[in-house]
């Protein structure tokens, strides 16, 4: 792997899980390892509250809030028993 194909690293202190307008999880301490041809990634952190039935819905967006808002697509989402989010993102939606 060359340098310039390294992931981007993107940290945030929380993110939010949706679908629609419903929140399937709220998720901290946020890290996303961005593909820097497709701008899509792999989503990593701690999840504080979620719903089963919803994180079974599609389809789900991973959002980060802030001034600017980050929105990707969610291609595939697991949590695990300790409580940890393991996500596939597609492209990072407005890019």
């Amino acid at each position: 792997m060359q340098i310039d194909e390294a992931p981007l690293p993107f940290t945030a202190a929380r993110g939010l899980v949706k679908h629609a307008y419903h929140t399937a999880a709220e998720v901290r301490g946020v890290s996303v390892a961005i593909d820097r041809r497709t701008y899509g990634g792999a989503l990593t952190g701690t999840v504080v509250s979620s719903n089963p039935i919803l994180l079974a819905q599609s389809p789900l967006v991973f959002v980060v809030p802030g001034k600017r808002v980050w929105r990707w697509p969610v291609e595939s989402v697991q949590v695990t028993a300790e409580g940890q989010v393991i996500a596939r993102l597609g492209a990072l939606e407005g890019m």
